[in-house]
């Protein structure tokens, strides 16, 4: 079931990439990590591209950062999480 923090990443995803967007869903992000903390383990979000505009592996706890930063993750992350 999914949670009120992950759905309000979903909503955030939803828009235009703009600095705002991203910062919006950034900050869900944090959220959502900080409502189901990793337990000693470091989850990590890999993908499988070549020569992509972002990270192909990159730790759930840097996505936040990443998002702000970088549009085509932006994008990347909402066809992970299937956004319409």
């Amino acid at each position: 079931m999914p949670t009120e923090e992950f759905e309000r990443l979903k909503e955030s995803l939803k828009k235009a990439p703009t600095e705002e967007a991203r910062k919006e869903a950034a900050t869900a992000m944090r959220r959502y990590l900080a409502a189901h903390p990793a337990k000693k383990s470091k989850p990590t979000l890999v993908s499988l591209g070549y020569k992509k505009p972002y990270p192909t592996s990159i730790e759930l706890k840097d996505i936040p950062a990443e998002l702000e930063r970088n549009p085509a993750f932006f994008e990347h992350l909402r066809e992970i999480l299937e956004v319409d």
